[in-house]
């Protein structure tokens, strides 16, 4: 049996001990570390769950706007279409700040609603489709906004994850079998020295006895 911690360690009795009180330690870290994990992994799921339905809800609010746009199309006219809405900026602003979750930060962003400017629908000359592409484009806004931010937790929970569990295969594969061959080489050292101790009082008994009797 090979004892790596023979070069690193002293065999003493207080290395024994405070070897024995870093196991414990280094396992109670590990517990940590696994229930950390076991944490992060039910922020995932969630997170996962999260961006499938607010991408499904983007895709199917998106899917109606357009619909209605072509409805109000063909009952209004491109060109009165083009002249409601041709004054609506291609952009709009949005902000974003930072929440917690288990130690994790997470961005999140929002759309700031004052910059999304709403076309001044005329029900004289437009269609109430517009209105309702308008309307659906505004829950698709919405709930793309959720579907971004449950993406953007989904990698920081994974990125997260892969570094808790590194930590954890650290300790399990590397650090405790150290220590546990560091013990077992010091408890080996200390037994072998004991009985060695205990041949040799043994030996000056038996001499001791023989000179009594010569």
């Amino acid at each position: 049996m090979s004892f790596p911690g023979a070069k690193k360690v002293l065999p003493t009795k207080i290395n024994l001990i405070r070897l024995k009180q870093r196991l414990k330690v280094v396992k109670r870290i590990q517990k940590l570390l696994e229930d950390k994990r076991d944490i992060l992994l039910i922020y995932l799921r969630k997170a996962i769950a999260d961006y499938q339905k607010y991408y499904d809800e983007y895709s199917q609010h998106l899917q109606k706007a357009y619909e209605y746009l072509i409805l109000a199309e063909v009952q209004s006219g491109e060109g009165n279409i083009k002249e409601e809405v041709g004054y609506i900026p291609e952009t709009v602003k949005a902000k974003m700040f930072t929440r917690s979750a288990f130690g994790v930060k997470i961005p999140v962003i929002e759309f700031v609603k004052e910059s999304i400017q709403k076309a001044s629908i005329s029900p004289i000359r437009t269609s109430p489709y517009l209105d309702a592409a308008q309307k659906e484009m505004e829950l698709a806004m919405n709930a793309l906004t959720k579907a971004i931010n449950a993406e953007m937790s989904m990698y920081r929970i994974m990125n997260e994850l892969r570094k808790t569990q590194r930590l954890i295969n650290a300790i399990k594969y590397s650090i405790i079998p150290e220590i546990e061959e560091s013990i077992k080489f010091i408890k080996r050292t200390l037994d072998d020295q004991q009985r060695e101790e205990f041949v040799r009082l043994k030996l000056i008994r038996k001499k001791l006895q023989q000179r009594r009797v010569a």
